[in-house]
Formats: structure tokens, C-alpha cells, sequence
């Protein structure tokens, strides 16, 4: 399970590095045409925006596999030490079930806007290629969190915010 998580951290990695990619390259391309050609290179703005989007979403899942990030410590020291191991599998289980959760409404999302037809204002393209990444992003943050819940030797060591 452990080459499998570092396979997806690989993939996803790789996409969201292409998805920076594509949303500097758009900028770029839109600001040389408007300083240099006096022209604005149209839908550049709207690629940039979910390129970024993309990326964001492929984020969670990176930093979930990563250990950065953010996460309350108030109560850290609240219960015994005795109790971290299971508090952990537990916090685990419900990040999981949270994340199963938003990736169903958003798979509903995705399907009602697949079936009434939504289009992306100006552009006109199909809006919900481009919510599909919520959901799988999502599947894939329950997934990494139900394999750290069944086994804990997967949870990265928690970067510090210091």
C-alpha cells in the first residue's frame, strides 16, 4: 500500500506541476500580447483560472500525503499521550468519512451539471469537465486517510509550522 501512495503522490504531483505550468504560460502569453502586440489573447484568463484550480484541488491530496497540512493542535495535549495512537486512527477514520462525503456532493455536482447542460459564462464550454477533479480529489484525500486509519506506519510525520 505504501508504493501505492507514493505512485499517487507521483501522478498527482506531476499534474498539479503541469497545471503551474499551463497557468504561468497563460499569463505569460496574455501579458507579451497585451504589452507587445496591443492584443489580448482570448479565454487565456479562464484557462489560468482553472488550471490554478486544477492544481489546488491536486494540492489537498499532496499536502495530506506530505504531512503539511494544516491541522488544529489545541487539543493535542488535552488527553493522555496513552490515547494518541488511537485519537489519530480515529481523527483518520472521520477525515475520511468527511472527505467520502464532500466527494459524493460533489460527484452530485458534477452530475447535475453534467444533465441540465451548465456552460462556463463567455466561453461556453461544458463546465463540469472541469468539476471532475473535485471529486476524484477528494476520493483520493478519503482514500490516503482510510489507509493511515487501517495502517498508521502510512501517516507522514507532521511537518512544523514553526
Amino acid at each position: 500500500m505504501k508504493r501505492f501512495f507514493q505512485l499517487l503522490y507521483r501522478f498527482e504531483a506531476t499534474f498539479a506541476a503541469l497545471a503551474y505550468i499551463i497557468v504561468v504560460l497563460a499569463m505569460l502569453a496574455d501579458v507579451v500580447a497585451r504589452e507587445f502586440f496591443d492584443l489580448s489573447l482570448m479565454h487565456s484568463s479562464k484557462i489560468t483560472l482553472f488550471a490554478a484550480i486544477f492544481a489546488g484541488m491536486l494540492g489537498l491530496g499532496l499536502a495530506t500525503s506530505s504531512g503539511t497540512h494544516i491541522r488544529p493542535k489545541v487539543t493535542d495535549h488535552l488527553l493522555p499521550e496513552a490515547w494518541k495512537n488511537l485519537l489519530l486512527r480515529l481523527g483518520d477514520g472521520l477525515s475520511g468519512a468527511f472527505f467520502l462525503l464532500a466527494a459524493y456532493v460533489s460527484f452530485e455536482l458534477v452530475r447535475s451539471s453534467y444533465e441540465i447542460g451548465f456552460l462556463v459564462p463567455v466561453v461556453d464550454w461544458p463546465l463540469w469537465w472541469f468539476q471532475t477533479i473535485m471529486p476524484y480529489a477528494f476520493c483520493s484525500n478519503a482514500l490516503r486517510y482510510f489507509g493511515f486509519m487501517l495502517l498508521p506506519s502510512l501517516r507522514p510525520e507532521e511537518a512544523d509550522a514553526e
